[in-house]
Order: structure tokens, then sequence, then C-alpha cells
């Protein structure tokens, strides 16, 4: 049952209170300041750059600044909150002008968690692999069902939005394990899909990633996980699992033939984890199957962006080297006879460090290799570049602007390739010079 009275959030949806989130723009942020508007709400926001999420905000008649952060853009209230992501820290005049007001402030994840509390059953999705995925096809099979569920997804979905209030019954969202933020969640129904040692740099150490992951699963109700030896040690104690095992998923007796030629083994283990949960909710094997198979997938996962006899590039997030392995496994298994192209970015020089070995080894498979500069995301240079990670797996290191990176590629591509672009980072843009057809193949 949800615990409204109880919830941090109550005395802001008074009519002189105001709720100002701080990097309204971000795939995190835009949709919670939407569900918290729809959820009654008076809300307002603000972001450095203006991008499609701020003006969808804007096209709702919502108060969206944009430019230097500034501490007029917040609102006039009785009581404040400020909703920040973890890009902010104490030195942005908001920040200061909201602690001078005395007002309430949380980051993301935590008034995340504090929305969840408005609803009777939350079904939370964590893991270090397939969270957006997971989140977004269940999402979508609920809503094809039937049922009406609020929901937060980290990716984009052909036809729907990112987030979405619902009717009160069922919140379905992503549990962050990056920043620790999903021990904060108390679930009805939790999911973990795998678990890897993922942002171990950030968080504190691998023990502090396990302890997460246990209290997550302490603090769900119902929890889901895939059993192997790392799993079965966190969560074996917990007092009412599915365990889904090697032998019972079986993909080739669950889903259709296409089905199984057309999507690679994390796509299928998603549809299971689906599957499994809304049959647990009380739907029907017969009718989830038919939902799962009219998804439309998530922007960046396995996407197709081109598709024509000379050429076919396939866009995917896969930035940890499980999912390296994963994404080039299926794309060899979905486009037999193709000479694999492969772009990686890397994404973040703390994991490259931590993981430089395993990412030359997995992307050494492909037959015509690129690297592109790696994607910092707020941080400096470490001990690998991207030219090390080339030279270690037999590749050819990019440099110079986007355009530059492509025309290189472009010079090495011969008729009937695979262009294969991977990373979570900014280096899918070199994808457009070939959509524009600026380069003849």
């Amino acid at each position: 049952m949800s615990d409204q009275n109880n919830c941090l959030l109550a005395p802001f949806r008074s009519p002189d209170a105001a709720v100002h989130f701080l990097g309204c723009g971000g795939v995190g942020t835009a949709p919670l300041m939407r569900i918290f508007h729809q959820k009654g709400f008076r809300v307002s926001g603000s972001d450095l750059k203006a991008n499609n999420e701020t003006l969808a905000l804007q096209n709702m008649g919502l108060p969206v600044f944009i430019g230097e952060h500034d501490a007029k853009h917040l609102p006039d209230a009785k009581k404040l909150l400020l909703i920040h992501t973890s890009a902010a820290d104490d030195s942005n005049p908001e920040i200061r002008e909201a602690k001078n007001r005395n007002a309430v402030i949380l980051r993301r994840g935590k008034a995340l968690a504090e929305l969840t509390r408005l609803y009777d059953k939350v079904i939370s999705v964590s893991g270090s692999h397939g969270k957006t995925s997971v989140t977004a096809m269940l999402t979508f099979a609920m809503r094809q069902l039937g049922a009406k569920p609020g929901y937060l997804i980290g990716g984009a979905v052909p036809g729907m939005i990112a987030g979405d209030a619902g009717d009160g019954e069922y919140f379905i969202t992503e549990a962050d394990e990056s920043d620790g933020s999903h021990t904060w969640l108390t679930s009805y129904f939790g999911i973990v899909t795998n678990v890897e040692d993922d942002h171990v740099w950030s968080l504190g150490g691998w023990d502090v990633l396990q302890k997460n992951f246990r209290t997550f699963a302490a603090q769900s109700k119902v929890l889901l996980y895939y059993a192997n030896n790392c799993t079965d040690d966190l969560f074996g104690n917990h007092n009412c699992t599915l365990r889904i095992t090697d032998r019972e998923f079986t993909p080739e007796t669950i889903f259709s033939e296409q089905e199984n030629k057309s999507k690679g083994s994390f796509q299928l283990q998603n549809q299971y984890t689906v599957l499994r949960t809304l049959e647990h909710l009380g739907f029907s094997r017969e009718k989830i199957l038919t939902a799962l198979e009219e998804f439309p997938g998530v922007d960046r996962r396995m996407s197709v962006r081109l598709d024509t006899p000379e050429l076919r590039i396939v866009e995917d997030y896969a930035h940890h080297p499980t999912e390296v392995r994963e994404s080039l496994k299926a794309m060899r298994k979905i486009h037999p006879g193709k000479r694999m192209v492969v772009v990686f970015q890397p994404h973040r020089y703390a994991r490259l460090e931590r993981y430089f070995e395993d990412f030359a080894k997995e992307l050494s498979v492909a037959d015509q290799l690129f690297i592109q500069p790696v994607f910092a995301a707020w941080t400096g240079k470490g001990r690998y570049s991207s030219d090390d990670l080339a030279a270690a797996a037999n590749g050819v290191a990019l440099h110079g602007t986007m355009e530059e990176m492509a025309q290189t590629v472009r010079n090495h591509l011969i008729s009937g390739d695979l262009l294969c672009v991977l990373g979570a980072g900014d280096g899918k843009d070199l994808i457009s010079y070939f959509l524009e057809k600026k380069f003849d193949i």
C-alpha cells in the first residue's frame, strides 16, 4: 500500500509550495518533473542547454529556464523543494539560494524514491545491465494488457513518453546501482537482472556494491533474479524469490523461431524476465507473449539506423565488456555473412582502466575495429587512452572532428558491410554523416 501520509513530498503539494528541478533536461530528470506535475505539484525547472526534453516541458506550459544557473530561477514559494542531478554540487547558485531559503534539497534518486511512496505497488528494476530494456518492456507490456502503470524509463521507446504518472496502483522504475540510489527504494516487486563490479570506483569498492544490492533485495517484498554463484550468495536467503536458472530459461521453448533468430541472448533474457514478472502479477502467458511480440524496442539498443544493400548500420549502448561481448555475438547472429566493422567509444577513463584487457579481448573479434576518443563523462584523463585500446585490440584510433572520424571509417568500408556503433557517449553522432549521405559507399 502507498505511504502518502508519511511521504516527505506531502507538504509540497499545497498551494503555497513549489518544486524546482535543477538540470531538468536530463534523461532521468525530465520525466520525473513531468510526473510531479501530473501528480499535482507546482513545478519549474532549469538547464544549461535546451534540448528536446526541455522543449517538451515548455510545450506543456511548464516554466523552464535555459542558460547559466541563477538564483532568480527559483520560484517564489513558502515551501520549496529543489531536486537536482548528481552533476550539480553546492557551488551551484540555485542550490546555494535554496539553502539560504531553508528549502528541502534532494538528489534525483532520492526524490524518485519518495515519489514511489505515492503508489500502491512499486516494481523496481536493478542490475548491472539491462535495466532500461526490462523497465521499458515491462511498462509497454502492462499497458498492452490494459493496466495503467506510472513509470520512469531512462531511454526512448517509440510511441511512448519517458515518464507518466499512471493511475496510482503500479509504478515501474529503473533502480540505479551506479550511485547507490537503488537502496532508497522499497519495492513490492524487485528485479535484479545481473550483478557485475561496474561503477565500483565511484561507490567505494566491490563490497559496497554487493552490500547495496543486498539492501535493495531486502527492501523488496518479492525478488526476481538470475541465478549464478554471485547472485545466489547475495540473494539466496531472501524469503520470497523467483530464481531463474539457465536450465529453466530455454528461449527455443518459450519464444517463436523468428524471435530467437532476430534477438541476442540478452534481449531474450530480458523478455523472459518480463514474462515471469507479469505471470506473477496474474497475467496469462499467452497474452504476455502477444504483448512482447509488439514491443518496438528501446532506442540505442540494437537499433538499425540504416539498411541498404551497400551498408547496414546498427547502434547499441554497450559500454561494459560483458555488454560488448553479447552485443557483438548478437550482431553476428542477426546479420550472418556480413563483414563486421565496429566503432567503439570507451565511456569513462575509470571503466577503461578497470576493464582494459577485457575490452581489448572482446573488441578484437571485429573484422575491422575503430576506437573513438574516450567519453570522459566529467572526469579527467586516466591511465589508458583510446589509442592504447586501439593498439591492444588491433584497431584504428580515430581523431579529429566527428565528421573527420566518420570519413576515416568510410574510407575502410566496402559494399555490403555491417557497421556496428557501440558506446554510451556521443560517439553515435558520426552515424548522422552516413544518414545524410555525405559519403558514397
